[in-house]
């Protein structure tokens, strides 16, 4: 993928969240809230860090963008494309873990408190709002202003709006595989 569209990204952002929805609703119902992997998020967990990251960008998306360009200043380099972002992210991730020796800990404010039990309906309709919510926001901006301006991410540094996008999707990607590949009983 190339350098998508405004209307690509939202196709993208459906599709990636109605296949993590239905693979939750695909699971039994008392996995949603076990520790299926030993000291790791549960299922919920997960769902409820998407919901947790999704709404920090609607919040960052819905910001004037004078307060932007305030806060972050203007792009300055040219925009990565969705690949190119993709390996930034996953290169990240694992220049955190080789210098600290563990993976990247998400700050507090996206982490679940240990032990929560969430309820599966309730926690499922958050995170269909949270995609709304971030569509609702992405759909409020020009094409020619998603490489403009700037959004900061904790590990990636500042991103365009595009390349914060192109993050919710392969974050929420990110995160359904680990479900897919650990947190099925074999």
């Amino acid at each position: 993928m190339e350098t998508p569209t405004k209307e690509t990204l939202l196709i993208e952002l459906d599709k990636i969240f109605a296949e993590t929805i239905n693979w939750v609703n695909e699971q039994p119902k008392d996995h949603f809230n076990k520790e299926m992997v030993a000291e790791k998020w549960t299922m919920a967990g997960h769902l409820y860090h998407l919901v947790k990251t999704t709404k920090e960008v609607s919040k960052g998306l819905a910001m004037p963008k004078l307060a932007l360009r305030t806060a972050f200043g203007k792009c300055n380099r040219a925009e990565r494309t969705f690949d190119q972002q993709y390996k930034k992210y996953t290169d990240s991730l694992a220049n955190i873990a080789k210098t600290t020796g563990k993976p990247l800990t998400p700050p507090e404010k996206f982490v679940p408190t240990e032990g929560s039990v969430f309820d599966k309906i309730e926690l499922i309709n958050r995170f269909n709002e949270e995609q709304s919510n971030i569509k609702n926001q992405i759909t409020k901006w020009k094409e020619k202003d998603l490489n403009r301006y700037l959004l900061p991410h904790p590990a990636m540094g500042k991103l365009t709006v595009r390349e914060m996008i192109y993050f919710v999707i392969f974050h929420t990607r990110h995160h359904l595989d680990n479900l897919k590949n650990n947190y099925v009983e074999k």
